[in-house]
């Protein structure tokens, strides 16, 4: 009977570990995936995982961004009292650029502006946004 309910006390404590997220950017998803089964955590994920880098294989831009507690993640969790808890982070890549709402105009901000210039650049897409009453869609 003890033993039991240890066993439910597990299993209850595992499956409140257990989660997927999905971020959509709206961009259309291609075939190419960054898929990392083991993502460093730490302490329950109160210590963030290193960023991660899609840009080598996902040149032309993010689709799907998925985060979930595998199974075999959870269990390592469970096994170390929290202490690394892995996450299994999955990245689709984008086939190109979303399109844009109707009557939208674009504006970029180079990778390498300065501070200045992206803040001259922000303030030209509201000044234009509040003139044309049409959005105007930042992208960096």
């Amino acid at each position: 009977m003890m033993r039991t309910r240890w066993i439910l006390a597990l299993l209850l404590l595992a499956s409140n570990a257990c989660y997927h997220q999905v971020v959509q950017t709206g961009h259309t998803p291609s075939s190419a995936v960054v898929d990392l089964p083991w993502v460093k955590t730490w302490l329950w994920g109160l210590v963030e995982a290193e960023p991660i880098d899609a840009r080598p294989t996902c040149a032309t831009g993010v689709a799907v961004i998925e985060t979930e507690t595998s199974f075999m993640n959870g269990l390592v969790g469970v096994l170390t009292f929290g202490i690394f808890t892995p996450q299994h982070v999955r990245i689709t890549c984008a086939t190109g650029t979303a399109s844009l709402p109707s009557g939208a105009s674009e504006m970029r901000i180079p990778i390498n502006a300065s501070t200045e210039e992206r803040t001259a650049i922000v303030s030209r897409a509201v000044e234009q946004a509040a003139e044309s009453h049409a959005p105007v869609v930042l992208r960096f």
